[in-house]
């Protein structure tokens, strides 16, 4: 199979995975909402944005870092091998810190141990990304297996939520049935790797560990203080405004990234893709960029359009009256899918590609430390409607912090080849740094 027809193969395979993703809470999410009203649907979303965090955590980066690496050497099965062994272990080491630091978070905080066993059931999450890994999935340009594989597990949680949620007092079980999709693709997925990726046994020494850890490093820094950041406005809203305020936002929110899950086959299956046509010519990876660029803008600022317009008949299709204040908090959101369109052109596919990693970095920190302050006087002063107000805000910060970078850089990505500088037309096959 050709490198064009790979793309192709995966780029559709994620589409379909995507849709599936898109489907299923356009499915589930009015029944949840209806069943567990804003209050017991905004608990569960306010305790889903914690563990968020010691997934973060737990992840490290990896899924950037390490589609790279194995990327680089997906000719040397010892190579893949040796990395995809380091990893895993490296992961369930993070895996059992996370799960004794939300152990002590909830015994020692008063708000958070009302509800134990919610906190328990949402820790499945964050053992199936661990044990579910995509990045070698991505690396090896294996993203059909992978999507086929996840496209499973989330079809058996539809029919779940229906059988076993019926009432308000549910939201546990709603709570573990969501959290169980990466868990189950890990067991299906797992039988896979071992006897038809040609992954070969290779214990990891601690070095070795720790070299994993350290690479990822910066990658984790930036990474996680993009994801942190967005998921503290669900945190942030529920310690100042009440949980209603979070089921309201929440809602909104779940709707504005089932649009975004529109955008993310092209820029998924691009990644690897681009990072080893970066290894054979710059030039190529960068025609790759300016075409991604055009492609995006146009489907995000679509998607943007179209969420904006259309927010108050699908929330009331979707929601239910009891969500009205929905419609404005995702008219906010609705500029999200055009912004993340952008970054994930600007960051993941031209600064990471390029192994601009620290200055990446340094954009996600400085973009999280604006995003806190922005978030909790917003959600104080106006609640759900604030919390989506800080969100975008923070998006177009990070956008216009990117195409600073790259223009100080001299990759002006969004220029063709004869308006570069000198240094971006012959940038050498090790990227810049």
């Amino acid at each position: 199979m050709s490198s064009r027809q790979l793309l192709i193969e995966n780029i559709t395979s994620l589409a379909v995975l995507q849709g599936l993703n898109y489907a299923a809470p356009l499915i589930t999410l009015p029944y949840l909402v209806r069943v567990l009203q804003p209050s017991h649907f905004g608990l569960l979303s306010f305790v889903q944005g914690i563990v968020l965090y010691f997934d973060f955590f737990t992840d490290f980066g990896f899924n950037f870092s390490q589609t790279r690496a194995i990327a680089a050497c997906r000719q040397a099965p010892e190579s893949v091998s040796r990395i995809f062994w380091s990893t895993i272990y490296a992961k369930a080491l993070l895996m059992c810190v996370s799960g004794a630091a939300l152990t002590l978070l909830v015994a020692f905080t008063p708000k958070l141990r009302e509800t134990p066993s919610l906190f328990a059931v949402n820790f499945l999450y964050v053992i199936g990304t661990t044990f579910f890994p995509i990045w070698l999935f991505q690396g090896l340009e294996r993203i059909k297996l992978a999507a086929a594989l996840f496209g499973v597990a989330r079809l058996l949680t539809i029919p779940a939520l229906f059988l076993f949620v019926r009432h308000p007092q549910d939201y546990v079980i709603a709570g573990a049935i969501q959290a169980s999709v990466e868990v189950t693709a890990s067991i299906l997925a797992w039988p896979f790797i071992l006897r038809q990726m040609g992954l070969r046994w290779h214990p990891p020494s601690a070095p070795e560990i720790r070299d994993t850890l350290k690479k990822a490093w910066p990658l984790f820094l930036s990474v996680s203080a993009l994801q942190i950041s967005a998921s503290s406005t669900i945190v942030i809203l529920g310690f100042v405004a009440g949980k209603i305020e979070v089921g309201y936002f929440s809602a909104a929110d779940k709707l504005i990234k089932a649009s975004i899950a529109a955008l993310n086959p092209l820029g998924q299956a691009l990644y690897p893709h681009i990072t080893a046509a970066k290894l054979r010519s710059p030039a190529s990876a960068l025609h790759l960029i300016r075409k991604t660029l055009f492609v995006v803008g146009i489907m995000s600022i679509s998607v943007s359009i179209v969420t904006a317009l259309w927010a108050r008949p699908v929330c009331h299709l979707i929601l239910g009256t009891s969500f009205e204040h929905s419609v404005i908090v995702l008219q906010c959101l609705s500029p999200l899918p055009l912004l993340f369109g952008l970054t994930s052109v600007f960051g993941t596919q031209t600064m990471l590609v390029f192994e601009m990693d620290a200055l990446f970095s340094k954009i996600m920190l400085l973009s999280a430390v604006v995003a806190l302050p922005v978030t909790l006087a917003l959600s104080i002063s106006f609640g759900a409607v604030g919390a989506a107000a800080a969100s975008v805000t923070t998006a177009a910060f990070m956008v216009a912090a990117m195409l600073f970078a790259l223009h100080v850089k001299g990759m002006r990505v969004w220029q063709r080849p004869h308006s570069q500088s000198p240094a971006f037309a012959h940038t050498p096959a090790g990227g810049i740094k």
